[in-house]
């Protein structure tokens, strides 16, 4: 069973069904009557699987052993540039990786082995930040800036402010500071910062 999600209340945390199908010989079907663009995501049971946003007209949806990719509108467009850049970066440290395994089946030494690939993995995951935060930026006001900071960071087991996230933040328009989403994360990143910086002075007798 597919289901059509999207997050709303408060703090944009409540994940609610919009629509429902089954696949049946390889082909599915939503129906969206909402009446204001926003990002949603498609599952699969309970797993998330690819996102898309919902806004006016036919969207098509594909899913096979190449890839996913939706279309159908100017943000989905823009959304699935944005992914298919991240993807190929996502790529070359895969094979990074790959290229680890080898070296080490061959018989070369941790330190030999970092020296080739620890500043390639480096420029790929700056790359990759570097990607992550323009879109983001370039997408302040609307769905895609705010649906991509929930995508990117919603998966930390607790809210934490990072030097891309204050990258981020720090030329943020109003819109996208006051999402709800991005308004609570904010505020319970900042507080449990607080409480960390609070737990290291009570622990750490030589700060005075």
């Amino acid at each position: 069973m597919l289901y059509l999600r999207v997050n709303q209340g408060n703090d944009g945390v409540r994940v609610v069904n919009i629509d429902s199908c089954e696949v049946v010989h390889g082909r599915f079907s939503f129906y969206n009557n909402l009446d204001t663009i926003m990002m949603a995501q498609l599952f699969m049971g309970n797993e998330s699987f690819m996102p898309l946003v919902l806004e006016s007209g036919d969207i098509n949806v594909r899913v096979d052993h190449v890839g996913q990719r939706v279309s159908g509108g100017p943000l989905n467009d823009r959304l699935y540039k944005f992914v298919e850049k991240k993807n190929r970066l996502e790529n070359k440290m895969w094979e990074l990786d790959q290229k680890c395994l080898r070296m080490m089946h061959e018989g070369h030494s941790p330190d030999a082995i970092r020296r080739i690939i620890s500043p390639k993995a480096k420029k790929i995951a700056k790359q990759v930040e570097a990607l992550e935060t323009k879109f983001i930026k370039d997408n302040y006001d609307n769905p895609l800036g705010p649906g991509c900071f929930m995508l990117l960071f919603g998966q930390y087991p607790l809210p934490v402010m990072t030097d891309q996230i204050r990258n981020i933040i720090k030329t943020a328009s109003p819109a996208f500071l006051q999402n709800p989403f991005v308004n609570s994360y904010l505020r319970r990143a900042r507080l449990n910062s607080y409480r960390r910086f609070e737990y290291e002075l009570e622990d750490g007798d030589d700060f005075y």
